[in-house]
Formats: structure tokens, sequence, C-alpha cells
């Protein structure tokens, strides 16, 4: 089903002024250009009942809690996976438990060679209309400690592996279709932590990969980040008394439902939204 609503004809893209919004003019134009019986001030919003989304690094944790909400709103799952694959079976079977198609692709986002093949299995599924770059790593080191291999690891896995799988998913997505990327960033790609030297370089890079997106793949695809805050990892939490234990968990169940609100807020309503990032962060970052 589409569903049409109204929006502003001076809509921006990214961080652009009005004064400067000849892309976003350009982005209006074809939109509507191509939106049939509407008028100039109307747009259609995606229905994600049906539709293909394939995340990566969807067996724990975020990424799996990712996969899950948009089966819930009746996606069908691509969820890959590189070492975790006992949970990525469940992550699987818990999104047909919802009613909806879902299959495993494992892949080595340090292995750019692998993306092309990821995509295609993706695409047994049907068209893949959102994408969602979860996948990464999270290793500390400072300036001294770093090598050449914890940089290049860095980058293929938060850079060069996803802009791949946006080539090809630009690629296999039909003309008339729209699409939705949304990549998962992190503060330290606009804040400097020198304690993740490797891992804040690389996001940094993903960070500006959003707006080349944004810029290139509009009007049919919007490209777009969340920027959570720190949620723990598993079996971190603290040796405290059960009371606190529990309070911690709670609120990491609390900052998970939070993020995917935002990200079906991006997918499904958000599409007169490209090149923005939305903090997830409980005002960790303010000063």
């Amino acid at each position: 089903m589409i569903r049409t609503r109204r929006v502003s004809a001076g809509v921006v893209l990214g961080s652009r002024s009005r004064s400067a919004s000849g892309l976003a003019a350009r982005w209006c134009a074809k939109w509507n250009s191509r939106c049939c019986g509407l008028t100039a001030a109307e747009r259609t919003v995606m229905e994600l009942t049906g539709r293909v989304a394939l995340v990566t690094g969807a067996a724990r944790r975020i990424g799996r809690a990712i996969a899950i909400r948009l089966a819930d709103e009746g996606m069908n799952i691509a969820v890959h996976w590189n070492t975790s694959a006992r949970d990525a079976k469940r992550t699987v079977a818990e999104c047909q438990q919802r009613g909806v198609s879902a299959v495993e692709i494992q892949g080595d986002l340090t292995d750019p060679g692998c993306v092309a093949a990821m995509m295609s299995q993706a695409a047994t599924l049907g068209p893949v209309q959102v994408l969602i770059n979860n996948a990464s790593r999270f290793i500390p080191n400072r300036l001294d400690e770093i090598d050449r291999e914890q940089l290049e690891q860095d980058h293929l896995i938060h850079v060069v592996s996803p802009a791949l799988l946006c080539r090809e998913f630009s690629r296999q997505l039909p003309c008339s279709a729209e699409g939705r990327i949304v990549q998962l960033l992190d503060w330290r790609a606009s804040i400097a932590d020198p304690h993740h030297f490797s891992y804040g370089l690389a996001k940094a890079g993903m960070l500006h990969l959003m707006k080349l997106l944004a810029a290139e793949l509009a009007p049919n695809t919007t490209v777009n980040s969340i920027s959570p805050g720190s949620i723990l990892p598993p079996n971190s939490l603290p040796d405290e008394d059960e009371v606190e234990s529990l309070h911690k968990a709670t609120e990491e169940i609390e900052a998970m439902r939070q993020l995917t609100d935002a990200l079906i807020y991006l997918v499904k309503e958000a599409d007169d939204t490209t090149g923005r990032v939305i903090p997830v962060a409980g005002g960790e970052t303010l000063s």
C-alpha cells in the first residue's frame, strides 16, 4: 500500500541551507515528476510489509534487535553474520516466528570480495529495499599501539565493505523502487576519542560515506545514520548487587527500544530526510 503526505517544497538535504539547496530542489523535482497523480507538494511513504531488508551484523545485540523489529513490521530479513553462527540461526528463527521469511548470510567484511555474493543471497527473498550497515568491531587502541593491520581492518569493516554493499544495493534496486540505507555510527565519528584511534578514524570515514551516498543516490534512496550511546556488551554487567544489575539491564533494553524506534522512523516515515545523523545517546555527548 502507498500512503501519501504533504511536505514542504523547501526541504533541505543534509546540512545544506536554504540558500544553497540546489541539490534539494533537484531531489524534490525528481520525486514529484515520478509520483503520478500527486501534487508538487506530495510524496510517497514506504510500506514495509512484504519487502526485504539486509541487516549486517544481525546475529547479536543491536543488529539482532534491528532485524527482529523490522520483522515485526512485516519485512523479510536477510541476517548477515561472520562468526556467530548459532546466534544467527536464533535471529532467523525469531524473525520467522513473526510470520516473515528470513535467511542467514555469512560474510567476512574484512574481505570486500564477499559483498556482491551477500547482496545476491539477500535478493533471493526479493529486491532488497532496506540496507542496514550495522556490522562493526570495537577494539580500543591508541596511536602508539596501532599497526597497519588494525587500521586496515577497521577501514574495511566500517568504510570499504559498507560502500561496496551500497553500490550492490543500488545496482539491484529496481528503477521505480524506493530504497532506504541506514548506518550505525558512534559519537566517535565526530568527537575525537584517542582511546579508540583506528575505530574512531574509520567511523569518521563512515560518516562522510553517508553524506556522499545521500547526494549520489537521491531521490530514490535516502541514506541516514543513527549514533547510539553506550550499550553494555554481553556479560559486562558490573559485579554489583542484583537490583543494580537488573537496573542496568533494564536501561539497555530501553536503549535498544529507542534505537529501533529511530530506525523505523528513518525507514518508514522519514521519506523527506537524507544525509542526517540521529543521535540516540541519552545526552551522553552533551558538554
